[in-house]
């Protein structure tokens, strides 16, 4: 049994730290399956992205129909990542808004820079997150980094009751603001409207790429298996532990 599915929207990475490939790993852990549709191409390897080019407007809209006509199996959930330039999310805010996609929960992971520095948005002449305004106000659920979320708000944050003004100021239903760029243990805080749930981790030594692709990506498999949100995100949150576990190694295994 492949489990719920979900709609993937996101970059290819050749390495499959993150993007697609990463997605679909994610969803797997937590009993579900994924349609990927690549939002662009990137070139990236061991020393870190050099570039990317988000696909044709016209070749994104030709997956999603190709997948959708005549489809025995529909999808439950969908999730976006990278998505290149302000005209990709545009549509996608469309197309994702009419039935019978509007029903489904939606998990928008705001992808603006690689690790290694290069832009992934093209915002054009407006900030990112006019960019993604659209987008965002069909989203379920929001899950900017804090540098993402600096990126969104037009400003620097400089405490967490800042980070929490400012994700109240997304126009999704709820914000997942995660802490792992910060210094000490990394705390995510889920905000939606007046509640305010911090999620506390645990920091490994060393990084990883792709925790946020897969972190967005198992949310968005346990949305669509009926899971409610803040649990979604608590599990979510372990299936990265466990890959950084594997990756990085368990805490009990380092000296």
């Amino acid at each position: 049994m492949s489990g719920p599915r979900v709609l993937l929207f996101g970059g290819l990475d050749p390495t499959g730290g993150a993007g697609l490939f990463a997605d679909l790993e994610a969803l797997s852990a937590v009993g579900a399956s994924g349609w990927g549709m690549a939002t662009a191409l990137t070139a990236q390897g061991p020393r870190g992205a050099r570039s990317a080019e988000p696909v044709a407007l016209a070749t994104l809209s030709a997956q999603l129909r190709s997948l959708l006509d005549g489809a025995r199996e529909r999808p439950r959930a969908a999730k976006t990542g990278m998505l290149g330039t302000a005209a990709h999310a545009a549509a996608l805010a469309r197309w994702l808004s009419r039935p019978p996609l509007s029903r489904l929960p939606l998990v928008v992971d705001p992808v603006l820079r690689a690790s290694s520095g290069l832009a992934l948005f093209d915002a054009g002449r407006r900030s990112a997150g006019r960019a993604l305004q659209p987008l965002l106000e069909r989203a379920t659920l929001a899950t900017p980094n804090w540098p993402e979320l600096e990126l969104l708000a037009g400003r620097s944050l400089g405490s967490e009751e800042e980070a929490v003004r400012a994700a109240r100021e997304l126009p999704s239903r709820a914000v997942l603001v995660k802490g792992g760029h910060r210094n000490g243990p990394p705390v995510d805080v889920l905000v939606r409207g007046r509640r305010v749930i911090r999620i506390e981790g645990t920091r490994r030594p060393g990084t990883a790429r792709g925790t946020g692709c897969r972190l967005a990506s198992a949310v968005a498999g346990l949305l669509a298996g009926g899971i409610p949100l803040e649990e979604a995100v608590r599990r979510a949150k372990r299936v990265v532990e466990l890959y950084l576990d594997r990756t990085l190694g368990a805490p009990g295994e380092r000296g």
